[in-house]
């Protein structure tokens, strides 16, 4: 089986299959909670009573992510190829429009370096897996806390075993993270990286400062992006007090995060995690809303992003 069978057995076989059987997952948890017309008309009757200025602040808050995203991209391009904070949010956008057409947006990287000098695009490919490492630090820390707090409530073998094997997981990322220069004194004399040695070395430039620079960055991006979404959904009516569901949420984007997924098997993966951990533990009876609120943040913070990520490609390739 050659490459482009393979790609097109995955894309259009197989993410498919994989979000249709996660739709009909959700459709079950929902029908389990009730009439699924009388939720759905709870839900528009909460969307419409629903305060104005809050929901302005939800819509607010996903620029607001972006923006943070490109102050640490800038950050790190700044020991690279030094540009402006416009440029570095272009960027981010259209690395955004790359990854959610590619497994765990692993093509994040090709669509941020397309704005960089071709000299620097290695070394620029290599900050962005900094960048991600650091939001992958930040997401595990959410996620161990989320799940020692679901042990502790609700007990069972499969959060126990989770807990074990985020902390061994994220102490691994965390010392990869603070000790990237071993990483670029290690590739030194391997033949085989010969044609990336050179863009490893960047991983030096970047000093502990930088290190705690980029990681709060990402620590605030993650806190934005859990307000967000507690905030739309009890404007929704889900009633989901504040602590716990802080905690439950970021158990639930730590989730989505290690469950590998393409675009389309994403919209279910984000469905059939928030139902479980939000409606199947009774923390909330409203499933519809979890649901609605789960895709919106999803629409808003990287559909949206990618659209206009999408644009900003094909104004590169215009002036070009």
């Amino acid at each position: 089986m050659n490459k482009t069978t393979k790609k097109i057995l995955l894309n259009y076989v197989l993410a498919p299959l994989a979000m249709t059987l996660l739709l009909w997952l959700i459709y079950q948890q929902i029908n389990q909670r009730g009439n699924i017309s009388q939720q759905w008309s709870d839900l528009t009757l909460q969307w419409k009573n629903g305060s104005p200025f809050l929901l302005v602040v939800v819509f607010l808050l996903a620029p607001l992510n972006w923006l943070l995203e490109s102050v640490k991209w800038k950050k790190l391009l700044d020991k690279i190829e030094p540009v402006p904070l416009k440029r570095a949010f272009a960027s981010t956008l259209t690395g955004i429009t790359f990854s959610l057409i590619t497994p765990n947006k692993i093509g994040d990287f090709a669509g941020r370096i397309l704005y960089l000098r071709n000299s620097n695009k290695l070394r620029a490919a290599i900050a962005v897996l900094v960048s991600n490492l650091s939001q992958t630090i930040v997401t595990y820390f959410f996620g161990i806390v989320g799940l020692i707090y679901f042990y502790v409530l609700f007990h069972g073998n499969w959060p126990l075993f989770a807990l074990i094997a985020a902390l061994v997981s994220a102490g691994l990322l965390a010392f990869i993270y603070w000790r990237l220069d071993l990483i670029a004194r290690w590739s030194e004399n391997k033949k085989w990286l010969r044609k990336i040695v050179v863009a490893l070395q960047v991983l030096k430039r970047y000093s502990k400062q930088d290190l705690v620079t980029v990681l709060v960055l990402s620590f605030i991006r993650f806190c934005i992006y859990n307000f967000q979404f507690l905030l739309l959904i009890n404007i929704l009516g889900a009633g989901v007090p504040w602590i716990a569901g802080f905690l439950i949420s970021g158990l639930m984007f730590w989730m989505i995060t290690v469950i590998p997924s393409l675009f389309l098997a994403d919209l279910g993966v984000r469905g059939f995690v928030a139902g479980l951990l939000f409606t199947n533990t009774a923390i909330t009876a409203n499933s519809m809303t979890i649901l609605a609120g789960s895709y919106t943040i999803w629409l808003l913070n990287l559909v949206l992003p990618a659209i206009i990520g999408s644009i900003l490609i094909l104004t590169i390739r215009l002036m070009r």
